[in-house]
């Protein structure tokens, strides 16, 4: 694979964030139209759209502060606690939650 120079790496840049945005409007898009089929038609709801649109925000948010905290690792002035580490722990927590009420509601009714 060639080295690229700082112009072709912003275009690769820059299509990736086109290609990223149009396929998140897609699945938003996709979502809503499930929704709205689900309740207006009483058709069966399908999560896989709603759940890929999830992961993928979840996975960009992630990353985003795994690298911004790898950039400021060894400045003395930025110095806080792991922001990913807390993120990805209360996520874990909430969801453990939301499935446990879950199923406590379903099981009780």
């Amino acid at each position: 694979m060639k080295k690229m120079d700082e112009m072709e790496r912003n275009i690769q840049l820059r299509s990736e964030e086109w290609g990223y945005r149009s396929v998140l409007l897609a699945l938003g898009v996709w979502t809503l139209y499930n929704c709205w089929q689900t309740l207006a038609k009483g058709a069966e709801y399908h999560p896989l759209p709603g759940l890929i649109l999830c992961f993928a925000v979840c996975v960009q948010g992630f990353c985003q502060m795994g690298m911004r905290e790898k950039m400021i690792a060894g400045d003395e002035e930025y110095r806080e606690p792991s922001k990913l580490l807390r993120t990805i722990i209360g996520a874990v927590v909430g969801a453990v939650l939301i499935i446990s009420l879950g199923t406590y509601l379903i099981m009780k009714v």
